[in-house]
Parts: C-alpha cells; structure tokens; sequence
C-alpha cells in the first residue's frame, strides 16, 4: 500500500536503517511497527522515539547478523541489536498462547506473515506497519482510519484483548488522556469485565499507565472514564468512593493544574485529604519525594468547597507559621493550585474568591520580602549555643528548645537577637522544672 505523506517524508534514524537494510539482505524483509508509525502519522516526529522492527526472522537467525546483540526478551522472540550507542529491538512475528498472569503467554509460537503478527496487538493504531526501504504501508485493520475518526479501537474481539493483558485496559485510557480521543463503543464496553484481569498486573505497571494518563494533555474525560469503566475502584478505591459530584470537581481542578506530577496528583487526590493522599500516592509505589510533596502541598492547601478556593493565612503571624510549614518555596506550587481552584468556580463566585485570593498573595508575599526567619537554622541562638546557656549536653531538649523559640520568632521576628533569646530560653527551661 502506499504510504501517507508523513511517513514518505519522515527521517528515521540511521540505525534503524541500518538493521532494517542487513536484515532484508539476509532475505528477511522487516518492518517498523507499533508506536513509532502511530506517532509519526500523528504528525509528532519527536515523539515517535520507540522505533521497533519486526522480522520473520528468528532470534537465533538476528543474532548470527549483528556482531553485538542483547538478548533481552529471547523467550519472547526479542532481542536487542547495539548500532553504535543506539538500541534496535528487533522482534520476531510471533503468535501467542493463553495469557495465564494477566501480562504475558504462556507460549510463543514464531510465525512467517506479518499480518498474522499485526492481529495479536492491542490497538488498531498499533497495529500498523512501514518498511521504509520499499516505502511501503500497512494497516489492515484500519488503525488510520480509526486515528482519522480520533478513535480507539481493540483489535480484533476487545473483551478478547483485555482479557489477555489487564494493563491493556489502562492503556486504552491512557491514550484517551493523551491523544483526546474516545474509546470505540464496544472496547470500552468490555473494560468492567476485565477488571479481574487488571488486578493480576503488578502496582508498578499500574502506577506507569496513571502517572502517565495524570500528565497527559486531556486528563480530564479520561479521569472520568477511568470510574464510569471500575477501574478506579480497582487503582484508586479511596477515590472511587468519593460522591460523584466531588469526584468531578477533583477531576477538573486536576485538569487546570500544570502537567507536574505533585501538582497534578496533589489536585487529584485534595478531596481524600494530605495524609491519605500521601498515603494514596506512595501505595502506588510512586517515588517518596512525590508523596511527601503532595501531602505537604495539600497541608497547606484547603478546599473548602462551600466557601472559597483556599485556606490561606491572612494574620502576619499566621502567614510566617504557614510559610515555616510549607516552605517558601512551595508557595508558586500552592497558588497554582488555588488558581486551578479558582478556574472551577461557577461565574458568580469567581470574582470574589479571586479578590481574597489576591490579598493573600500579595500578604504572604509582603512576609516572604521582608525576610523573616523561617526555620531553627535562621535563630540567632543554634543548638550549641542552647546546650552551653542550659548548662546540658545534647539530648530532646536541644530540639524542644528550639522549636519553642522558634515559635516565639514566628510570633514577633524582632525577637530574633541573642538576648532575647537567651531571656526566653531561660524562662522555658525554668517553666520545665530545670535549673541553671
């Protein structure tokens, strides 16, 4: 068939052709598959980065062509040929037996048609091919036309595919997210009754597919999507069981959040609260960074729906104790998330909220100009210079000390000088029974 403009005109890289013009030389015409075609019929170059060949070749047959080979997923029918400082993989056609852990056959059987290869993806937009050498096109089950119509389709019998891989699912909603398409009817009807499947996928993988849906550029239909279908139930059930109507309005303050994971996840997850968000993101084995800044993040942000878009301090005193809770330099990652609040609200609210939360910005950013001290660190008293005024070597009362003066600081920053300090100290340990 002959090729669409965009794959005619497309530059692929050196070593593709490379392995591609040594594999037909051998007589094993080979072809690019899978993502890399999609996304450069997508007309997004950049990201058509995932170039895989498919070949009638065997694995044992790739590997006696390229003096550097890995074998990464031999079983499989998978090997990965080095060109320099690039890595090819380079797949056999392959058919597959029953898939009995919900992710991967039990068996491979290597096939000789590449059309017969084509039909065990998942994805009509995935199941298209190009040989760039002979400029010639692949799509027998019209995964362009289903891109044509913004469309995702299973290939094939979907309750079938999703049944075999129960990350399957997941990815469907995922490209939903991210290319704004919507699922053909009747693959997306046969998600609920995968749901047994996707929970055999590891949290790992699960996580992936989220994070990825969470930043992508059409979060919100897909989020959505992701309850209408059970599958949040079986990802995310503490928001499945939210009410609809908060649910809704997480996913749309999510939707106007920058595409940061914190900010995304943080938006996404205010509804359950910080400790059961941090909680939330670290189950999901997501870094730990993450879940600490998204519960810190929402510690300092409240959402009280019925009254306005965010908790903000407004007392001088109030605002230096939250900015010595948050850190200053969360302070652009809160508003961002105040002004994805804002973004919901209906007309008539708008206005107003938007006023308080000016006046509080232009507050905490009066503090934040005046430098006040902020941490123990910023004392004009440290831990040494307690131990040596109390007459104690180190111990918790190092840590209480300072925390109290501390608070004393955030009180009234003038007294941050030595002598007050000391004065203070001497008036809390005497307080505490201790004697100088």
């Amino acid at each position: 068939m002959r090729p669409p403009a965009a794959l005619e005109q497309a530059r692929f890289p050196e070593a593709i052709l490379d392995v591609l013009r040594r594999l037909a030389a051998a007589g094993h015409r080979s072809w690019l598959v899978g993502g890399a075609v999609r996304d450069v019929l997508l007309h997004r170059p950049r990201a058509a980065t995932d170039f895989d060949v498919a070949t009638p070749a065997t694995p044992q047959q790739v590997m006696a062509l390229f003096r550097r080979v890995i074998p990464t997923g031999i079983d499989h029918g998978t090997v990965t040929v080095l060109v320099g400082d690039e890595k090819v993989e380079v797949t056999t056609f392959r058919g597959e037996g029953d898939y009995v852990d919900g992710r991967r056959p039990a068996t491979v059987t290597f096939l000789a048609e590449l059309e017969a290869d084509l039909a065990r993806r998942d994805f009509t937009m995935n199941a298209m091919a190009y040989d760039p050498l002979q400029a010639d096109f692949r799509d027998p089950f019209d995964g362009r036309v289903d891109m044509s119509r913004r469309r995702i389709r299973a290939v094939g019998d979907p309750a079938a595919r999703f049944g075999e891989d129960g990350l399957r699912a997941m990815r469907a909603v995922r490209f939903a997210a991210q290319l704004g398409y919507r699922l053909d009817p009747a693959t997306r009807a046969a998600i609920p009754g995968a749901l047994e499947v996707v929970r055999k996928v590891s949290v790992e993988r699960v996580a992936e597919e989220l994070s990825r849906l969470v930043l992508a550029s059409h979060p919100g239909p897909a989020l959505l999507l992701l309850r209408r279908t059970g599958l949040l139930g079986v990802v995310v059930p503490a928001l499945a069981a939210l009410p609809l109507a908060a649910y809704r309005h997480a996913v749309a303050v999510a939707g106007h959040a920058p595409a940061e994971p914190a900010l995304r996840f943080a938006a996404l997850l205010h509804g359950v609260g910080p400790e059961e968000a941090a909680r939330i993101v670290f189950g999901l084995r997501l870094p730990r960074r993450l879940s600490e800044e998204v519960g810190t993040l929402l510690r300092a942000y409240a959402c009280p729906a019925a009254r306005h878009p965010a908790a903000l301090p407004d007392a001088p005193a109030d605002i230096r104790r939250w900015l010595a809770r948050t850190g200053p330099q969360r302070v652009p990652s809160v508003f961002e998330l105040v002004s994805a609040e804002l973004r919901t609200l209906p007309p008539a609210r708008h206005a107003a909220a938007a006023e308080e939360v000016r006046r509080a910005r232009a507050a905490i950013d009066a503090q934040l100009a005046a430098a006040p001290p902020l941490a123990a660190g910023d004392l004009a008293l440290d831990g040494r210079a307690v131990m040596a005024l109390l007459g104690q070597g180190p111990g918790p009362h190092v840590g209480e000390a300072l925390h109290h003066l501390l608070d004393r600081v955030l009180e009234d920053p003038a007294r941050n000088t030595p002598d007050a300090l000391e004065a203070e100290l001497r008036r809390w340990w005497a307080g505490r029974g201790g004697a100088l």
